[in-house]
């Protein structure tokens, strides 16, 4: 992945779950203007909640598996996201298969679900790189908080 869209993961349970937090800022791009004020699109938040689902199939299967996405079902947009807005990013894993996952997705503001997402689909394929893994541990430690 060349870039992430949520700025740090906070927690990681193997085959579980994982969190993280996206803060909009001016810096985020993509802001889309209507009146006074800057929306981030909801689509690039379904984005980040699912690189980070990704990022939970990959770390729950040792980064030994290309990790892709395949589907998304069932988003809701609950609440609109400015500028100055910090989403806290909740990934629940409900399915780990030998070549899929699905997991379900959320991301809250102030308290509030602000999005959520039933179904994230991934597939996942053999490596044939044996340096991704490495490569894929050492960014997976970079966005996290330890």
């Amino acid at each position: 992945m060349r870039f992430q869209l949520f700025d740090r993961i906070t927690d990681f349970e193997k085959g579980k779950s994982i969190a993280g937090v996206k803060n909009v800022t001016l810096e985020s791009g993509n802001l889309v203007s209507i009146g006074t004020s800057l929306f981030y699109p909801p689509t690039l938040s379904i984005e980040a909640l699912a690189q980070l689902g990704g990022w939970c199939v990959s770390a729950s299967k040792d980064f030994s598996l290309l990790v892709v996405l395949g589907m998304i079902t069932g988003a809701e947009i609950l609440q609109d996201i400015k500028t100055g807005d910090s989403l806290k990013l909740k990934v629940n894993l409900v399915e780990l298969m030998e070549k899929s996952a699905v997991v379900r997705a959320e991301a809250w503001k102030d308290g509030v679900c602000a999005i959520r997402i039933d179904k994230i689909v991934y597939g996942m394929f053999a490596i044939k790189e044996p340096q991704f893994v490495g490569e894929q541990q050492r960014i997976f430690n970079s966005l996290s908080d330890s």
